[in-house]
């Protein structure tokens, strides 16, 4: 009788304890929306965003350039426009947009970190479409990384348009002035832009 009523505490008292603290998961994995900060530290790129504009990728200089049909879709439907959202990273990348049809990232023939224009899936011969990955940071709930295979560089430019984005080729010449960076992922909660 004495185990039995000991073993019936027992169960009361594990019933009543606090269950274990699930895991939240984490930030980084779970939004489908990101921006792009450049991490070089003591150097010109070090915390720039990264900006679409003109269908290559930027550190710094002008913000990106986008466009929403207000017109036809209305302005309540159009985003900022003022931010480069990114999408995925589990081996493909894309914008975060609104457009029909999406508009993907690649890596083109010459390194050059680009995109395909909206309403348009082309993408040049000999460009790269994978090895994208996004990670989260350890110890951070907040931001990851944004990977390539091979790495980012950013090479420079004229002011207006910062320093130019490129997928580190095994096989790419680049200047001396050019700098390898990391690239973290900034969380978000919505499509960045209708088009950029």
């Amino acid at each position: 009788m004495k185990y039995t009523t000991a073993f019936a505490s027992l169960l009361a008292a594990a019933a009543a304890a606090p269950t274990a603290i699930q895991p939240v998961a984490r930030q980084a994995e779970s939004s489908p929306y990101f921006g792009v900060i450049a991490q070089r530290s003591a150097s010109p790129i070090h915390f720039q965003p990264m900006n679409a504009r003109g269908g290559r990728f930027y550190l710094g200089g002008n913000g990106p350039s986008s466009y929403c049909p207000e017109e036809v879709v209305g302005p309540e439907n159009c985003p900022a426009g003022n931010v480069t959202t990114f999408a995925g990273g589990n081996q493909t990348l894309s914008l975060g947009v609104v457009v029909p049809g999406g508009q993907q990232v690649y890596v083109a023939p010459d390194g050059a970190l680009s995109y395909t224009q909206a309403h348009s899936a082309y993408i040049p011969p000999g460009s790269t479409v994978t090895g994208f990955s996004r990670t989260a940071a350890p110890n951070s709930d907040a931001f990851g990384y944004l990977n390539w295979e091979n790495g980012f560089i950013a090479c420079p430019g004229a002011a207006e348009d910062g320093w130019q984005v490129y997928g580190n080729l095994a096989n790419g010449t680049f200047s001396d002035e050019c700098l390898g960076f990391s690239a973290i992922a900034s969380p978000g909660n919505a499509p960045g832009a209708w088009q950029y």
